[in-house]
C-alpha cells in the first residue's frame, strides 16, 4: 500500500588500470601505448538517499507525505500522540489538547482531552472522550463540562468511529499544509534514518489567522512514516479588548510496533451500559 518511494539513482563505474612491462636491451621500461591514458580506480561515490515519498531535494508535496504517512501504516500496529498547548504572553495556559490512538489489527482506541478556550471561542462541551472497538463492539467514555462520566456500548462500529484518524494524516497535512517546507538533511535516531524537513515563516495564514515567527520540523522515514513534529508560532486571538497575544506549540509523534490496542479497564462497564448509556458511573467525578 505504499507509495514507490522516489529514488536518486547514482551509477557506479570503477575503471580499473593495468600495465605491461618488458626487458628492453638497455634494461630500460617499456609502456604499452594503449593503457597511456587509462585513468586509475577512482573510490565508489557515496550514494545519496531515496526520499520519501512526495519529497523531493528542494520541496515537499505536503499532501502527498501526508497520504503516504497513512497507507505505510495501514497493516502496521502504531501509537499515534498528539498535543497542541497554547499559552499567553504572560504564562497563562489558554488550552489544550492531547490525544492517544491505538490501532493493531482489528482493534483500535483512542482518547481524547480538553480543556480551556481561547478568547472569543466557546469552551468545548465535553472535557474527554474515550471509545475502543474491535469492529464488533464499540465502548464509548465521555466526560462532560462538569466532570460527569457516562459510558455506551453499541453493536458493530459507528461510522465516527470508523472514519477516525488513526494514523495522524489530518495532523500532518494541517501542520504543514501552506508552508515551504524543505528537506533539510538526515539524522540517526535508534538506528533508523530520518529525514529533516523544516519551514520557517515570519508571517503565515492559518486558518484564517494571521501567525508569526512560525517554524515547524518534521522526521519522516524513507517509507513515508512521520515519526514526529514539532511546530511553534505566536498568534492574535480574539477582537478589541476581548484579545490575547499566545505561543502555540505543537507535538507529534508515531510509535511502531508498541501496541495490541487492549481494551481499557472500562470497556467492560460501557459494554454492559449497552446503547442507553445508563449506568450510575454518570454522576461520578473525572479523575
Amino acid at each position: 500500500m505504499r507509495r514507490p518511494v522516489l529514488t536518486l539513482a547514482l551509477a557506479f563505474a570503477v575503471l580499473l588500470a593495468g600495465c605491461g612491462a618488458g626487458g628492453g636491451g638497455d634494461g630500460g621500461r617499456t609502456v604499452n601505448p594503449a593503457l597511456a591514458t587509462t585513468p586509475t580506480a577512482s573510490p565508489t561515490p557515496t550514494p545519496e538517499p531515496g526520499y520519501p515519498p512526495g519529497v523531493a531535494t528542494d520541496a515537499v508535496d505536503v499532501p502527498t507525505l501526508a497520504a503516504s504517512h497513512d497507507r505505510a501504516l495501514r497493516d502496521v500496529n502504531s501509537t499515534v500522540r498528539f498535543r497542541r498547548t497554547v499559552v499567553a504572553a504572560n504564562g497563562t495556559t489558554l488550552s489544550t489538547r492531547h490525544s492517544v490512538i491505538e490501532q493493531a489489527g482489528g482493534r483500535l482506541g483512542g482518547d481524547y482531552v480538553r480543556n480551556g478556550s481561547l478568547p472569543g471561542a466557546n469552551g468545548p462541551p465535553i472535557r474527554a472522550f474515550a471509545f475502543w472497538t474491535n469492529g464488533s463492539v464499540t465502548a464509548l467514555r465521555t466526560v462532560d463540562d462538569d466532570g460527569a462520566v457516562s459510558y455506551r456500548g453499541v453493536p458493530g462500529e459507528p461510522p465516527t468511529i470508523a472514519n477516525t484518524d488513526d494514523s495522524g494524516e489530518e495532523q500532518v497535512l494541517a501542520a504543514f499544509d501552506g508552508t515551504d517546507v524543505r528537506p533539510t538533511g538526515t539524522v540517526a535516531v535508534a538506528g533508523e534514518r530520518l529525514f529533516v524537513l523544516a519551514a520557517e515563516h515570519e508571517r503565515l495564514n492559518r486558518s484564517g489567522v494571521r501567525v508569526e515567527n512560525f517554524s515547524a520540523t518534521a522526521y519522516v522515514t524513507e517509507a513515508g512514516i512521520v515519526r514526529g513534529y514539532e511546530l511553534r508560532y505566536t498568534a492574535t486571538y480574539g477582537t478589541g479588548t476581548d484579545s490575547v497575544t499566545a505561543t502555540v506549540v505543537e507535538r507529534f509523534r508515531v510509535t511502531t510496533g508498541d501496541t495490541d490496542a487492549r481494551p481499557p479497564a472500562w470497556v467492560d462497564e460501557a459494554l454492559d451500559a449497552g446503547a442507553d448509556g445508563e449506568t450510575e458511573a454518570e454522576t461520578e467525578s473525572a479523575p
